[in-house]
């Protein structure tokens, strides 16, 4: 079907159907179809793991079938869960990590960080009907290096949506914490893993842990070369205060404009 719909796409009719301005309404009925053949859900496995999602969208469908070419990534965070584990997913969108992690627990526990409020009841939703209430929590803010308030800029409310980013001039004000104070008051258990993709702003949420980054075994990190220098950093930046917390540094999933590195404490 995939292969289906981008020769379709290639096709010359569909560039006739661009030019008479019926292309968007075509495209939407094929969406409505193919969604509603499915149940309005899709499904996905790694590790040996069948996790069944949401769909309404096909933002949400496409994030879900292709889990965004991270397959190989979250094949290598399962690996590094432990059962009892405490994992952060910062960045959980509608729990493509989560949900995994989360199945992959036994008395441990995913703490699923999303301020994006489409975003986080489709995550609760998503986590709900994978996992034990008692290996999950969600909360519906942004980890960063300050406690208080921030804008978060939208790109699209669709659920799965997952170009949202901490701006200072954006769309949606969101209630914004350090982990460091989350752990220290008690909200949240210190975390073992942490995995994080947030825009740009990976160091802000490392910084924001103080002293308990150095309770982390394993870090997982979503590395942008452009959008790291909008809160003036870099990825070279971001892998050395990684390696000058005691983690070794390794690439994984390289693509032009972004790649993720896999950190563990040496």
């Amino acid at each position: 079907m995939p292969d289906l719909a981008r020769r379709a796409a290639q096709s010359r009719l569909w560039t006739v159907c661009k030019q008479a301005g019926i292309a968007s309404y075509l495209s939407s009925f094929y969406w409505h179809a193919k969604l509603a053949t499915h149940l309005w859900s899709a499904s996905a496995t790694v590790g040996g793991h069948t996790i069944q999602f949401a769909a309404d969208t096909r933002t949400e469908y496409q994030r879900v079938t292709s889990l965004v070419g991270e397959r190989s990534v979250v094949e290598s965070l399962l690996t590094d869960v432990r059962g009892s584990d405490v994992v952060y997913d910062v960045g959980a969108n509608i729990g493509t990590h989560t949900c995994f992690v989360s199945r992959r627990l036994r008395d441990g526990v995913a703490v699923a960080f999303e301020p994006m409020p489409t975003n986080a009841v489709r995550l609760r939703h998503n986590l709900s009907v994978n996992a034990p209430a008692g290996r999950w929590r969600v909360a519906e803010f942004a980890l960063s290096d300050e406690d208080g308030s921030g804008q978060l800029s939208v790109e699209g409310d669709d659920y799965g949506a997952g170009k949202h980013a901490l701006s200072t001039n954006g769309d949606l004000s969101i209630d914004v914490r350090r982990g460091e104070s989350l752990i220290d008051d008690g909200t949240y258990p210190p975390p073992d893993v942490l995995k994080v993709d947030v825009e740009g702003a990976e160091l802000r949420v490392l910084r924001g842990l103080g002293d308990r980054l150095d309770d982390v075994r394993v870090v997982y990190a979503e590395l942008h070369h452009g959008l790291s220098a909008d809160y003036g950093t870099s990825t070279d930046e971001i892998e050395q205060y990684l390696r000058d917390h005691g983690f070794s540094v390794e690439r994984l999933n390289e693509r032009s404009d972004a790649y993720h590195v896999r950190a563990v404490r040496e």
